[in-house]
């Protein structure tokens, strides 16, 4: 068997086992009870009318709306549990997965192309948001989406993929907001590439604009609150880290990424690969690394939560800088299989399997130790951290119990209405709290 054959069976082993670890990790979990802030979400997709879905009435509505109109049909279609109401971000994970493959096989050669998908794929933080109920998955989805109909539209500039470039920045704002850090890129490339310039990046700026003006006013707006401003507000730790935060969603040990050296040694290969490719790969570096920039600089200046979820849609970027840079760096085949490798043992060792179907709050348990152990007239106090899992619970178990009665001290960020500082609630007001609630007979 010749070399050449050897490297693509290599290759072709390396990725079935990516894809089959991602896909395993992403399913085993899914149906674990769900924690606080999916709760408030699965509280609103169930409620009684589209605009109390859109407008919650107990929480700040956070969640883009064609992310909850889809979690919605998938409820009503296949009934309310724990798995259906994360199907959806499920299918937004591995949809992306592979719009990624068909991105990094057009972006790189295929040695380079196996290792940043495995990247990809196996990122910790995107196997966790997988199976969770939040929009997390759908803004990775419409970030791969965005740089594929880039790529494409590079290579040839027709009507057609301007066409594609027009439904990604129309779709986009109603299934991510994240999309805002993607746009001017995307509008500056339909202006300096291509026939018709002026006008498809007029067109495409008018499409862009209106819909996330639109979104903005219609779900935005009315979901905004000081208090959801000041809980996510955050100092900054200076451009460098804030940058070098972004890489610790690839699945690389964590001792690995808290050596110096692995960061100088990663600044030095995009450094070298930037210089390298400014001519070769410009544009794609650019439009890589422009939603990047602007995260890193939006965090810096607290314009913009510089935290992992909320900065996990720039994870395609991060990956494909890497796999450009390591490219045309050189880096030898044994380096890269060696790299996969490490990647694979990464992820499974961020991700232990017997805690991948521990739930972080047991609501599923709790609800069954109430209905064996509550009686009739006793009083069920439920604090106001977990009342939107009990409410969800409640209804998925036909809870019918008593009333129970809620408390209104120490929520976390952000209910509708009702001012929620990070230490704001004392010993002192929640024993008051639970007193008006449960008063002493």
């Amino acid at each position: 068997m010749q070399l050449s054959e050897v490297a693509k069976q290599t290759r072709l082993s390396v990725t079935l086992t990516v894809a089959a670890v991602g896909l395993f990790y992403r399913l085993y979990g899914m149906g674990r009870s769900l924690w606080i802030d999916e709760a408030w979400v699965a509280n609103s997709v169930l409620a009684d009318t589209w605009a109390g879905m859109f407008r919650y009435d107990a929480w700040l509505q956070t969640s883009p709306p064609l992310f909850l109109a889809l979690v919605r049909l998938t409820v009503r279609t296949f009934g309310l549990s724990n798995v259906s109401l994360r199907v959806v971000p499920f299918l937004f994970s591995v949809l992306s997965a592979g719009l990624m493959w068909v991105l990094c096989r057009r972006v790189l050669s295929a040695r380079f192309a196996v290792p940043a998908w495995a990247l990809f794929v196996l990122s910790p933080l995107s196997i966790t948001f997988s199976k969770t109920l939040k929009q997390f998955s759908a803004e990775i989805l419409v970030t791969t989406a965005i740089l594929l109909v880039e790529v494409l539209y590079v290579e040839r500039p027709t009507r057609t993929r301007f066409g594609l470039i027009l439904a990604t920045v129309a779709i986009g704002p109603l299934l991510a907001y994240s999309v805002a850090f993607s746009l001017p890129g995307i509008i500056l490339l339909v202006f300096l590439v291509g026939t018709e310039r002026f006008w498809r990046a007029a067109i495409a700026a008018a499409v862009a604009g209106g819909m996330s003006v639109a979104v903005f006013v219609l779900q935005v707006l009315p979901n905004r609150s000081p208090s959801l401003n000041a809980y996510w507000a955050n100092d900054s730790a200076g451009w460098i880290a804030n940058a070098y935060s972004l890489v610790y969603q690839l699945p690389v040990p964590r001792p690995v990424l808290d050596n110096s050296l692995f960061g100088v040694g990663l600044g030095v290969l995009i450094c070298a690969g930037m210089v390298l490719g400014w001519r070769k790969r410009v544009w794609t570096l650019a439009l890589c690394g422009l939603p990047v920039v602007l995260l890193v600089i939006c965090g810096t200046l607290s314009l913009y939560p510089m935290n992992e979820r909320l900065g996990l849609f720039v994870l395609p970027c991060v990956v494909l800088i890497c796999g450009i840079s390591a490219e045309l760096f050189g880096v030898t085949e044994t380096v890269l299989v060696c790299g996969t490798l490490l990647a694979i043992a990464g992820s499974v060792a961020k991700q232990p399997l017997a805690a991948q179907n521990v739930p972080l709050e047991d609501m599923d348990s709790a609800m069954r130790f109430l209905r064996a152990n509550v009686r009739s007239g006793d009083a069920v106090f439920v604090h106001a951290s977990v009342s939107e899992d009990f409410k969800l619970y409640a209804r998925m178990d036909g809870w019918s119990g008593d009333p129970a009665r809620f408390g209104n001290t120490g929520w976390p960020c952000c209910p509708r209405g009702i001012a929620a500082e990070k230490g704001a609630s004392r010993e002192m007001d929640v024993r008051a709290d639970i007193g008006r609630a449960v008063p002493d007979k």
